[in-house]
């Protein structure tokens, strides 16, 4: 029996989801979860790891044999017109990218800063192997370690090395079929991006610190600014000016390229990808042919190594880093710190940052806020770097093939547009980020709010002298213990080896190494401020049995008193007002200033020197640190001082900076003191000292009062199974 035809159920033909949209919402579910399940979900990053490393696994071949083969097929004028073209747009692109990213300086909010002392500063950043990245000595040191810039250099010398070589077919042939084979490889690996794609999201969104994004949030928004206006502003303005594709065109027919590197965090394994869509848009115009798609296999793999917009947001970063550290970047600062990150970008960013840090006496610490914030930014890095990278394609195959056509009224009206949307993101960005972000300067109160750094057992103290049994000489270690209290001098302005804090609690670091001590001991403890003009006295007569806050071993000193072996090795610097750093940023400089009085705690032993290097430094001695501040610049134009506890003093004074100079400024030991020739105290604190340094112990105690590690205690992650539904224990 026949059925006739209208009493069949008409059918439609339901379109696939794309891959793009795919990995959307592989993305968006990724972050759902690890809201929901917090940092029980850190586990998929090794899922995520294992997809981004097979999608690498054809990167570098695929460009080996695309760049030998393309290359090996031109002639001597092609390949010569190829870098003079791709080289003339990519200049392009650098100088108004740079441009515009200066421009971002403007929306950031008013803001007071203050860090903790870092062991960076002592040191200048690594030396970048320049050779290695950029000359392929052993071309397959270069493979193993993924110096793509040697790599690219290897490759373009076999293709224009085949370029004059006549009978070349029998080696191209295998060379294209081998870059058809990587491609589909790629192809079967890109089908696993969603499963990829959820774990790499789902594990970052529920590891980041909360506490971390809202200290970043000022860099993210920069960042996210700068990746719309380069991308879909200035980039697609460029390429629509000087070919004859539409704006629509060049933004959406690579968009499943975009999603997949702005999704992946990685440009790197697109790279095949961008290929086929520069291909795809000159074949949509119907100009593409073999000659069009053999310059978009070129320069794409070539563009690569080279510096995109996407690297160079970077320079974003060094801005923030300015602006977080309190400094102001000019525009006459800012144009060498480019171009030397330009530069310096043909290599490693992680190399790159710490170098410009340091060239602007910020922080190198800092770069561990890059790498939290490189979590979130990485994508929106991606995304940059693959427009930039397919425009220079689509510009450059159009220029090589003659396509070029550059449009006066185009130019005016992308020119308008571009400057007037930037103008309106800028200034819409500069008034969310002064509504949203809280500037409010909290470090001082961290530093007056710390604590001990490890939990204590009970003791009892006493700050009386009347507490305090009279002695005519010092106490051995026996008479000590069978006393039951040990008497330790400290200086009570001595941040951060002794202070008050805002609950009038007696803490430092050397105030916690001796609370251990007499814990150790089984004894009370008796902490006693000192005078300069009492202390030796008192020591000599028992009245004290240990000097302790950051005491400077001299050779004045240990004429007087005995010291222990150092308890630490500290750094001199000077503590200046912000506004007068220049005037110390050179000897030439310090010599102009005319008179500089300096104040300092002590006869440091550096004095000497610096006193017969500059005639016009002359040192007066005060009571304590905390007479400097108080005079407020009015008598000393500056502190001599320890790195370490002038760091913390310019958090508890922000309007001051600290100056050291690695090259010059020597360092110095601290140590404990003890009456002269007290043998039993004296032995006995070298020797528990050695046992605390060898344990760890010292080392833990100065990450936190030093480095400040841990300083502001860290909340444990929140999540939506955990905070909000209580199904698992918060552990």
């Amino acid at each position: 029996m026949t059925v006739p035809t209208s009493a069949v159920a008409p059918t439609t033909d339901k379109k696939p989801m794309s891959m793009s949209t795919l990995v959307l919402l592989s993305f968006a579910a990724g972050i759902i979860s690890g809201l929901f399940f917090g940092d029980m979900v850190a586990w998929m990053s090794i899922i995520g790891d294992a997809f981004i490393k097979l999608l690498q696994m054809t990167i570098i071949p695929y460009i080996i044999v695309s760049l030998i083969s393309s290359l090996g097929k031109l002639s001597f004028q092609q390949a010569k017109s190829l870098g003079v073209n791709v080289g003339k747009l990519m200049l392009i692109i650098w100088f108004f990218g740079l441009l515009l990213m200066y421009f971002i300086k403007f929306t950031f909010p008013e803001w007071q800063a203050g860090n903790f002392f870092s062991l960076s500063e002592l040191n200048g950043p690594e030396p970048v192997d320049i050779l290695d990245i950029y000359i392929p000595s052993n071309p397959f040191f270069s493979m193993s370690n993924s110096y793509i810039p040697a790599i690219v250099l290897f490759c373009l010398a076999t293709g224009i090395a085949l370029i004059s070589i006549e009978d070349k077919e029998p080696l191209l042939r295998p060379l294209e079929l081998l870059g058809e084979a990587f491609n589909k490889v790629t192809q079967y690996i890109v089908k696993l991006m969603p499963i990829g794609i959820f774990a790499m999201t789902a594990a970052t969104a529920g590891t980041m610190d909360f506490d971390e994004f809202q200290k970043l949030q000022v860099y993210f928004v920069a960042h996210v600014v700068m990746t719309i206006v380069l991308t879909y502003l200035l980039l697609p303005a460029i390429v629509a000016v000087m070919t004859p594709f539409s704006y629509r065109d060049i933004t959406g027919i690579a968009k499943d390229a975009m999603i997949t590197a702005f999704a992946a965090g990685n440009i790197f394994i697109i790279l095949p990808l961008l290929i086929e869509r520069t291909k795809e848009l000159f074949h949509k115009y119907n100009i593409g042919d073999r000659k069009t798609d053999d310059y978009a296999n070129i320069i794409i793999p070539v563009v690569f190594s080279f510096p995109n917009l996407g690297k160079l947001l970077t320079i974003v970063f060094v801005l923030f880093a300015a602006w977080f550290s309190g400094s102001e970047m000019d525009f006459l600062t800012y144009v060498p710190m480019s171009i030397n990150g330009l530069i310096s970008l043909f290599g490693s960013v992680y190399l790159t940052i710490p170098m410009l840090l340091d060239s602007l006496e910020l922080s190198s610490d800092l770069f561990q806020l890059y790498m939290v914030s490189s979590l979130f930014t990485s994508r929106f890095t991606s995304l940059l770097a693959a427009m930039n990278i397919f425009v220079l394609a689509v510009g450059g195959t159009a220029m090589l093939a003659g396509l070029s056509q550059f449009d006066m009224k185009k130019l005016v009206i992308y020119s308008v547009v571009s400057s007037l949307l930037m103008a309106a993101i800028l200034a819409a960005s500069a008034l969310l980020l002064r509504s949203v972000v809280n500037t409010e300067y909290v470090m001082d109160d961290i530093v007056v709010q710390m604590s001990s750094a490890q939990k204590l057992p009970e003791r009892v103290t006493a700050h009386e002298w009347s507490e305090i049994a009279s002695t005519t000489e010092p106490r051995t270690v026996d008479e000590i213990i069978e006393s039951g209290v040990l008497r330790v001098g400290y200086n009570p302005l001595q941040v951060p080896f002794s202070f008050h804090n805002i609950d009038g609690e007696l803490v430092g670091f050397d105030v916690e190494l001796m609370n251990t001590l007499a814990v150790e001991l089984g004894v009370k403890i008796a902490f006693l401020p000192y005078r300069a003009d009492n202390v030796l006295d008192l020591l000599a007569k028992g009245r004290l049995d240990v000097l302790i806050s950051g005491f400077q071993m001299t050779t004045s000193r240990i004429q007087l008193v005995d010291f222990t072996q150092p308890v630490l090795t500290l750094h001199y610097a000077f503590v200046v007002k912000d506004y007068r750093a220049d005037e110390f940023s050179s000897d030439e400089l310090i010599r102009k200033a005319g008179e500089i009085r300096i104040a300092s705690v002590g006869d440091y032993a550096i004095i000497p020197h610096i006193e017969e290097k500059f005639s016009n430094i002359s040192f007066e001695n005060i009571g304590s640190d905390q007479e400097f501040f108080d005079d407020d610049g009015k008598t000393w134009d500056g502190l001599m001082v320890s790195l370490e506890a002038g760091k913390t003093w310019t958090i508890l004074n922000p309007s001051y900076t600290t100056i050291y100079n690695r090259d010059h400024i020597k360092s110095y030991p601290a140590a404990f003191a003890v009456a002269k020739g007290n043998t039993s105290l004296h032995t006995m604190l070298n020797s528990w000292l050695e046992i605390k340094q060898s344990s760890g112990y010292v080392d833990d105690l100065y990450s936190y009062w030093i480095l400040g590690e841990n300083a502001k205690p860290k909340t444990p992650r929140w999540s939506v199974i955990k905070d909000v539904l209580h199904w698992v224990d918060e552990k």
